[in-house]
């Protein structure tokens, strides 16, 4: 008999991140929702790192299967499905902002303000607040469990 190895391998927690967020763009789709209100499948498709449709289909399935999102129908269009963070996926700002603010500090590349850097080094509690109640007022959505 083969041991299913689709999960977890061992029961170190970087290996439960890695098998959820292992790859860029499941990073990218939470990003997008967060920063840019993205909630349907052709702004995801319009992003500036442009995903293979079936690489964005993909993701978008293994993030609900494990929680992190959740999807609907549009009450505007019954064709279409609207992508939320649910409150699993919302508990990752605090690792999202820290690893914004490493980047921040170590990628001369990085765009990021003084102020954006200043904040989250000094007051990162609020930056994790002002980004999950910001992401609640873009998506008109209260966060799903």
């Amino acid at each position: 008999m083969t041991k299913n190895t689709t999960y977890k391998m061992t029961v170190c927690p970087m290996t439960y991140v890695l098998e959820i967020l292992g790859d860029k763009w499941s990073f990218l789709i939470i990003r997008d929702m967060l920063f840019k209100g993205c909630c349907q499948y052709k702004q995801f498709i319009e992003s500036d790192e442009g995903m293979a449709t079936n690489i964005l289909a993909n993701r978008l399935k293994k993030l609900t299967q494990h929680d992190l999102i959740t999807q609907c129908k549009d009450p505007n269009n019954g064709r279409q499905k609207l992508y939320h963070l649910t409150t699993k996926g919302l508990d990752l700002v605090p690792a999202i902002l820290h690893l914004i603010k490493w980047s921040g500090k170590h990628d001369s590349e990085t765009l990021l303000s003084e102020k954006i850097m200043h904040y989250l080094e000094h007051r990162f509690d609020d930056a994790v607040d002002i980004v999950k109640q910001e992401y609640r007022q873009k998506c008109h959505v209260e966060t799903v469990n």
